[in-house]
This record gives structure tokens, C-alpha cells and sequence, in this order.
């Protein structure tokens, strides 16, 4: 078998897509293969893996054909109708295809014009060569603006989804504050929460489009203005970041922000469905086929209420069953950040020599930060002591020792309860790195592998599952392994992991920390289909980190999860009871 992430299938896909596209292919398979690519590039799961597991139904957009290619493509490392389809075609072509604004037929132009690959494009804009040889200057420079922007992203173009929203709310805050600007929010990928973002789109509503259009490029921060028109602007933030600027009439604002939330999935089925009504989808308004009337929306609920459907949650428009569920009405109620009462994963101070990162905080600063959260509980969730400074006995005397602090601040009347868990290591056998004589001072324990990722998808399977069956473990924590952009999730087989939470009540963990957003989305969509329960935790090692639980409840919701299925949505004595051993 071979390895492939998503991006380099996404980018095959692409590849094949351009190629049809110049080799004036059907319509339609150049509509099958751009959305297959569109999926997988954004799909918070390793498509490897799902194919592995006979899963790729899983993401939206693939066909029986691309799925037979996509096996052989595993299988054996190439897929035999790609090469045919890319035969005559400069290998130059696919190469500038990664570049923004490079669709396929200026590519093939620059070829012609003998550009050899990116490198050779950055140098013929540097010296002026391309537009000597007759390029068009406006397009040079506009390629050129990309290829700038692009050197200042992460190296797989996209942004982690806490960074790009920390962005998003600075400028939120700004666009607010001025009378001309009526409505205003994130769109695309971010709107979705998805776990990376590529750059930032905001729609705006305003009767006086051109003095907000004005308002915006003086926004603080930008170091260049690329585009200012009448109702659009792009700017560049001083980190390289490009941020893109769309005003309509408020009549009109329920359209443009649906069409531009996407997914790209969600908006063809959409339209489909929509045209079957003899309706037809634009950013600018539903209309009526046979009497060409539009009718505007100011909102997405008159919007979708036009085609007789609920309002599907940003969340989870990926055309992954939302709209026929839409259509009866039948759409799940989302977990909402205020449902959650505690959080089950905030590293303390409260042991020295951890064996990983301590926490900087006391319990008393947790459980301050917990209450001013509207949190009823919070759990000190520390490293377990570290193997090289502590035999079992000394581990033991550790954990007692942190069991009478925590109980004598509960005793001590505060408002907010402190649970004694620890984050324990599971180690390459499946074994804790910590005796059961010491787990039972605990209300329960999370355990986490945090070494050996490269073991085989049995041993890593049979690793988890040895763990799982002590009864002192009740939360798998950050079950993948993933660090997003860094490292890929470690190979499981999941349906077993799944199959035995749910019979011997484990739970998984969505941990809302920065690069992990773990358990991916697609998994706890996977995972709640067998009745497994999650806790939604952020694994903060500072009490500034506990506000990402938003960031986790986010994953959740894109994972279909309501309020039932998430165990920290429980009032204490629930929760009590389910840490029982």
C-alpha cells in the first residue's frame, strides 16, 4: 500500500481536473473531480484511512469512478487513467496550478511562454520577462501579489482554525464600530469552524456600500490594499494574510451569506434540490424559473424557508445527509457552548515533576476561571508523574498527596467542584505508566498515548484497547494523535475502539487544544453512530487556554453531536455517578 495525505490526493485530483478541463472534457467530470478534490482537501480525516476502513462514503463528493481510482491509486501508487488523461500536457502546467489565481488555461499559457515551474514564474515576474513577451501586466501583478501572500503561509496554505478566528475577531470588532456597516460575519471554511482555514472572507450588509468599502481598507494592520471597488476590497495584513470584503444591499445579505458559506458540496445539492422546485440558487436571491423573479433574502432562515427547509447549521454544510434532513424537518439540536458545566481536562500545578508539560495554575486559579465560565465543575487533569523521577510507591505517594489538596478545597465550600483525574500514559504494550494502586485515588482516569506513533494499525488498535479495559480509565484522550500541520493521526482501527467504548461506557475525548481538535470530526460522527459517548475538554496547561472550549464544542457540532452525547453537559451528581468505578 502507499501513503498519500490528503493534500497530495487533493492535489492529484486537481491535477486531473485541469486536465480534462484543457482537454475540453465532460462537463461533468470536471465538476465530479473538482468537488472530490474540494472535499478531501478540507476533510478533517486521513482519506487513507477511511479508505482503509471502507469508509470513503464518509466524505462528500465521491463517486463510484473516483473511488475505484482512489483504490488503485493506494494500491499501487498511480492510477492508470490519470497518466493517460495528463498525457500531452507540459508537466510544467500541474506545477503552477498550486499558485492562486493559476487556473488551468493560464497555466497552459505560461507554459507555452516557457515558463518551466513555479521557481521559473517567480523569476520571469521578478525581471519583467513575462510581460516583455506580451503577458497581460495586470495579471503578472495580481499573480504576483499571490505568490507573496503564499510565502507568508504555513506550508500547507492553511491556517489553524483558533488562529484564523482570533484574526477574524479583531476584525469583527473594528467592522463594528462603524454606522455604516449593518451585518457583518465570517465566511466559508471558518463560518464551518472547520479544523484549518485558508484565507479570510467576511460578508457585509450596508445601504452605503462605498463609505464602507472606505471604512475598510483604513482598517489598522494592513500593509497592502490589493483591490478597492464598489462593493469589494481585498487587503493584506501585515503577517501576509489576505482578507477579502463582500457588501450587498441588506435585502439581499440572507443569499450572499449562505451561497458563500458553503461547502461547495452543500451549495450543488442545494441547488439541485432547488431546481426540481423550479427554483433557482444565487447569492443574490431564490428565483422562480418560470417567471425569472428573484426573491431577495435578508436571512439565511428566509433564505432556506423559501425552499421549505430547516436552517442547516454552519457546522455541518458538507452534504452529509443535512438537507434531506432539513427537508423533513428532522435536524439534530447541536450542543451549544453554554451546555457545557465543566471542563474534564486542565492541567494544575499540583504535581512537580510530570511527566510531560506541567500546568502553571493552581486549583484555586482553576476553578476562579471555571466559575467566571458559568462552569459547575472542573477537573484537575495533570501529566502523570514522570517514570524517570518516581518508582510505584513514590507515584502513589504523589496522587495521595493530591487527593487531600483537592479535597480539602472542596471542603472548603467553593461554588465550583474539583475533580481529581489524571492524564495517564499508555504506553507501547497498552499498560498504563501508572499502578493501580495509585489510579485509585482518582475519580477517574484519561489515558493518552504520547509515544511510539509509528506502530502498526493492529498494535496501535490492541495498544488502546488494552488500556481501556482498566477500570480506573474512562476518557481515551486526544484518541488520533494528530498535531495538525505537524503530524498525522497515528492508524487505528476504529470501529473496534468505537465498539468497545460504547459496550463498556469509555469515553472519547474532543480535545479543543489549538493543533489537535481531536477527535476529528468525521470520527465523532463515526463514533456517536455506535453510541459512544465524548468529553469535550481543552487539555489547557494555562487558564487563559479554557476559553478554547469553544473550539471543541465546534468539532462536536460538525460531528453532529447534541447535548446528550457529550458527558460534561451533565449537571455533578450525573457525572458522579458515571466516574463510579
Amino acid at each position: 500500500m502507499n501513503d498519500f495525505t490528503n493534500a497530495e490526493v487533493a492535489r492529484k485530483l486537481q491535477e486531473v481536473t485541469a486536465a480534462y478541463t484543457l482537454n475540453k472534457g465532460n462537463l461533468f467530470q470536471i465538476r465530479a473531480y473538482e468537488n472530490a478534490a474540494t472535499s478531501i482537501e478540507h476533510s478533517t480525516s486521513e482519506v487513507k484511512d477511511l479508505w482503509e476502513e471502507g469508509n470513503l462514503d464518509k466524505i462528500s463528493g465521491i463517486g463510484e469512478a473516483i473511488k475505484a481510482h482512489l483504490d488503485e491509486l493506494f494500491k499501487t501508487g498511480k492510477v492508470k487513467h490519470w497518466e493517460e488523461i495528463k498525457k500531452g500536457i507540459p508537466s510544467g502546467v500541474f506545477e503552477l496550478l498550486g499558485i492562486p489565481g493559476i487556473g488551468p488555461k493560464t497555466a497552459l499559457k505560461l507554459a507555452k511562454m516557457g515558463v518551466s515551474g513555479k521557481d521559473d514564474l517567480i523569476h520571469q515576474l521578478r525581471n519583467n520577462i513575462l510581460v516583455k513577451k506580451g503577458f497581460s501586466k495586470p495579471l503578472a501583478r495580481k499573480i504576483g501579489d499571490a505568490l507573496k501572500r503564499e510565502s507568508a503561509r504555513p506550508k500547507d496554505g492553511r491556517m489553524l482554525l483558533t488562529f484564523a478566528f482570533a484574526q477574524a475577531e479583531r476584525i469583527l470588532e473594528y467592522l463594528k464600530k462603524t454606522p455604516d456597516i449593518e451585518k457583518v460575519d465570517a465566511l466559508g471554511s471558518l463560518r464551518r469552524m472547520v479544523a484549518t482555514i485558508g484565507d479570510l472572507d467576511f460578508a457585509i450588509a450596508s445601504e452605503t456600500p462605498q463609505k464602507a468599502i472606505d471604512y475598510i481598507v483604513k482598517m489598522p494592520g494592513i500593509s497592502k490594499v490589493s483591490e478597492k471597488g464598489n462593493t469589494k476590497a481585498t487587503i493584506i495584513l501585515s503577517g501576509g494574510l489576505s482578507v477579502d470584503f463582500i457588501v450587498v444591499d441588506p435585502a439581499s445579505y440572507g443569499a450572499l451569506l449562505q451561497h458563500f458559506t458553503g461547502s461547495k458540496a452543500h451549495n450543488i445539492h442545494l441547488r439541485s434540490y432547488a431546481e426540481k422546485n423550479g427554483l433557482s440558487l444565487s447569492e443574490f436571491g431564490v428565483r422562480n424559473v418560470k417567471t425569472s423573479k428573484i426573491n431577495q433574502t435578508s436571512t439565511e432562515e428566509e433564505f432556506y424557508g423559501l425552499l421549505k427547509m430547516q436552517v442547516p447549521p454552519p457546522e455541518i454544510r458538507e452534504d452529509t445527509d443535512e438537507i434531506e434532513l432539513a427537508i423533513k424537518h428532522q435536524l439534530p439540536q447541536l450542543v451549544e457552548l453554554e451546555d457545557i458545566k465543566g471542563d474534564l481536562h486542565v492541567h494544575s500545578n499540583l504535581i512537580a515533576k510530570p511527566s510531560h508539560d506541567p500546568g502553571v495554575n493552581s486549583i484555586k486559579e482553576i476553578a476562579k476561571t471555571a466559575k467566571k465560565l458559568g462552569y459547575r465543575y472542573v477537573g484537575s487533569c495533570d501529566h502523570q508523574p514522570s517514570q524517570a523521577n518516581h518508582n510505584a510507591e513514590e507515584m502513589i505517594q504523589v496522587l495521595e498527596k493530591k487527593k487531600k489538596a483537592i479535597e480539602q478545597f472542596n471542603y472548603s465550600g467553593h461554588s465550583v467542584r474539583v475533580l481529581n483525574l489524571l492524564e495517564v500514559d499508555i504506553l507501547p504494550d497498552g499498560s498504563l505508566g501508572v499502578p493501580d494502586g495509585a489510579l485509585k485515588y482518582l475519580d477517574f482516569a484519561v489515558a493518552s498515548v504520547h509515544s511510539s506513533f509509528n506502530q502498526s494499525r493492529n498494535q496501535m488498535t490492541m495498544r488502546i484497547l488494552r488500556a481501556l479495559q482498566n477500570p480506573y480509565v474512562k476518557v481515551l484522550g486526544h484518541p488520533t494523535g494528530r498535531l495538525l500541520n505537524k503530524r498525522e493521526s497515528y492508524k487505528v482501527d476504529w470501529k473496534k475502539v468505537f465498539k468497545f467504548a460504547a459496550k463498556n461506557n469509555k469515553a472519547l475525548e474532543i480535545n479543543a487544544y489549538p493543533d489537535r481538535l481531536d477527535l476529528p470530526d468525521i470520527l465523532v460522527r463515526e463514533a456517536k453512530e455506535y453510541g459512544v459517548k465524548f468529553v469535550v475538554s481543552t487539555d489547557s496547561h494555562n487558564v487563559s487556554q479554557m476559553d478554547n472550549m469553544r473550539f471543541g464544542v465546534a468539532v462536536a457540532r460538525r460531528g453532529w453531536c447534541e447535548a446528550k452525547d457529550i458527558i460534561n453537559t451533565w449537571d455533578f451528581k450525573r457525572l458522579l455517578e458515571w466516574c463510579r468505578i
